[in-house]
């Protein structure tokens, strides 16, 4: 309008040419698609955080539900290890023991599946902010298998300086700690990616409400991961995988299925991941904390398979025990009283054997701490 008031703080700007204005609708529909799609992936993905706790239940990471079970409950006693001493400890059967003179009435299992002495030492790092009065290190051949690089728990839990550690102590897995590292972090940012297999399973269980049997094979599967958060998350660490809880190695043998082969014994070297049981020791000493290394049983076919395995790793242990001074219990299948019966498979035991070990165990320990 002519003559119009115009603010002078107002700046005066020509209107947009025709041309112009055609440039920017066609940038608009160029990008309006891509731009759309984005916001959708991202508010896909706020919902599924928003519905962590959901989708956390059918993909659980045992990893840092342990570690942060431990944190919380502060035992007074620990075990730590692999997959042997998740399937095979129960703190719960072992409570009450007398260590020099007083009782030790709570204890947690950190048995870490797929883990090796390197999770072993970040497991500690992050789960016992309280140092136990006794820690229990529960070792097996393949925990010192350099040829195993997984650090089971780097997806959860493991910072950069851990991995700058790792990449000095060990070096023949800098770049598998790197990946994990980076991939841990991507899994933080994308819920969606974080929780896929969580997603899957949830899906499975909504279907089969509505259409029974329709996959039965995967809502088995996620009734199972639900099952073992639920475990993990109100216990005392040890919750055993359903398939290993009534399985007998004896049994599955005599039937023509022994389980799986196992072959992570097949090309074995050690020296580096032994570097972490010093870390182990080192924090222990630190602390105050009294450590107890137990040799864990294994069965006889495991022992005939790999006879010059076992030869190496029980004589890394001695040599072990005498330079650090630290205490080793030797649990053969004999003194504790375990047969085939008393496995699921080659090298974990059962329900009954792992109920039978941890009071042997128990027993054990106690006799040590009696001694001055």
């Amino acid at each position: 309008m002519p003559g119009a008031f115009r603010p002078k703080f107002l700046p005066s700007f020509p209107l947009a040419s025709p041309r112009a204005r055609a440039v920017r609708a066609a940038t608009w529909r160029t990008v309006r698609l891509p731009l759309f799609l984005l916001a959708g992936l991202v508010l896909i993905d706020l919902i599924v955080h928003a519905s962590r706790g959901t989708f956390a239940r059918y993909a659980p990471d045992d990893y840092a539900l342990k570690v942060a079970g431990c944190a919380q409950r502060r035992p007074n006693f620990v075990i730590l290890g692999g997959s042997p001493v998740a399937e095979g400890v129960n703190p719960d059967l072992m409570t009450g023991l007398i260590w020099h003179g007083s009782p030790l009435d709570s204890g947690y299992a950190l048995g870490l599946p797929g883990g090796t002495t390197t999770d072993f030492y970040h497991a500690l790092l992050h789960g016992c902010p309280t140092p136990p009065r006794l820690l229990v290190c529960g070792v097996t051949a393949s925990d010192w298998n350099d040829a195993r690089n997984e650090p089971h728990g780097a997806y959860s839990l493991m910072t950069w300086a851990d991995v700058r550690k790792c990449r000095a102590l060990r070096p023949d897995a800098a770049w598998w700690m790197t990946k994990q590292y980076w991939e841990g972090r991507f899994a933080r940012a994308s819920a969606v990616y974080r929780y896929r297999n969580g997603i899957r399973l949830w899906a499975a269980v909504q279907a089969d409400a509505v259409w029974p049997g329709c996959s039965p094979a995967t809502v088995r599967e996620a009734r199972n991961q639900a099952a073992y958060d639920d475990a993990i998350r109100g216990g005392c660490g040890y919750a055993p995988a359903s398939w290993f809880v009534n399985r007998r190695y004896d049994l599955a043998k005599a039937a023509g299925d022994p389980g799986p082969p196992f072959g992570f014994l097949d090309k074995y070297r050690t020296g580096s991941h032994l570097k972490y049981l010093d870390e182990i020791l080192s924090w222990a000493s630190d602390r105050g904390v009294a450590v107890v290394i137990v040799d864990m049983p294994v069965t006889a076919d495991l022992e005939a398979k790999y006879p010059a395995v076992m030869g190496e790793y029980r004589a890394r242990l001695a040599e072990w025990e005498e330079s650090r001074g630290v205490a080793v219990i030797r649990a053969s299948r004999d003194s504790v009283g375990l047969g085939d019966a008393q496995f699921a498979d080659i090298i974990h035991l059962n329900g009954a054997g792992a109920a039978k070990f941890s009071v042997w165990l128990r027993d054990r320990l106690a006799e040590r701490g009696g001694r001055p």
